[in-house]
């Protein structure tokens, strides 16, 4: 356990200085939903109206679900690029070799050093559409962003998971930037974060009911649709959630003991 957390601290320590370092990049992650909601507000007025977005996305507050939705795709999008570019990140600057022979399991780096980055960002992108959603919604508005944080959380263990098992594959296939680059709009594009999932062919439906992210996706809308929160609604997707992350990281641990054998006999990846 402190291996974990000390890979946790450190982690979320570089992360702070990144950001302290690194001022537009934080300026972005507070601004960036408003920047995609805006975007596509605009674009949906241009080809439609906001009413008709509602009505074809089976939801009552359409201003809500844009903006959750955008923090949505930028917590999805953080998660899985923390976690399976960790990996990669030391890989790159040489010190996956350091990491591999350190006390601390590859897992435990892969896994745990992560967490507080990906949770501290989807914290941030959550609350910088806080002023937005209480003018719209009220107090109300705010617990809902709060069960929607929740889901995203809730989301993040079986999506690390995911992330953990595409990072291990592109050291293994040595194919970082097409495998771990792939997943990221691949998951987007089945979720239906923004378009309704059924206008996707069956099949890409039944692939995405298997990523957390559709699940995040449907509470929002249930969120954006009733004004009192309809917790008997919720409890099935959260029972879903559990599920996922414990089938999925029951499947990782496995894996990546098998991507840390590969690089122990592999060493430093130099040809």
């Amino acid at each position: 356990m402190r291996y974990v957390l000390a890979v946790m601290k450190a982690n979320f320590y570089l992360y702070i200085h990144e950001l302290k370092n690194n001022r537009g990049f934080a300026f972005f992650m507070l601004f960036w939903p408003y920047l995609i909601a805006f975007f596509l507000f605009g674009l949906g007025t241009m080809l439609g109206s906001i009413e008709e977005y509602s009505v074809r996305m089976n939801i009552a507050n359409p201003i809500l679900y844009i903006l959750a939705s955008s923090s949505i795709m930028l917590s999805s999008i953080s998660i899985v690029d923390n976690v399976a570019g960790e990996l990669l990140r030391h890989r790159w600057i040489g010190t996956l070799a350091y990491i591999v022979s350190s006390p601390p399991r590859l897992i435990i780096y892969a896994i745990a050093g992560p967490i507080p980055s990906t949770m501290f960002s989807s914290f941030i992108s959550l609350t910088s559409i806080l002023p937005a959603v209480l003018y719209f919604e009220g107090l109300l508005g705010g617990l809902k962003l709060f069960l929607i944080l929740m889901f995203i959380y809730l989301a993040m263990v079986p999506l690390i998971g995911l992330a953990v098992v595409v990072g291990g594959l592109s050291l293994v296939v040595r194919e970082e930037s097409n495998v771990a680059g792939f997943l990221t709009p691949f998951i987007l594009l089945v979720s239906g974060v923004f378009y309704p999932q059924t206008i996707l062919p069956y099949v890409l439906q039944l692939i995405g009911k298997a990523f957390p992210l559709v699940y995040v996706v449907e509470a929002t809308k249930i969120l954006a649709t009733y004004h009192y929160p309809p917790l008997n609604m919720l409890y099935p997707l959260i029972g879903i959630l559990i599920g996922m992350s414990i089938l999925y990281n029951l499947f990782t641990t496995p894996g990546m003991f098998l991507v840390e054998k590969k690089v122990l006999e592999r060493g430093v990846y130099e040809e």
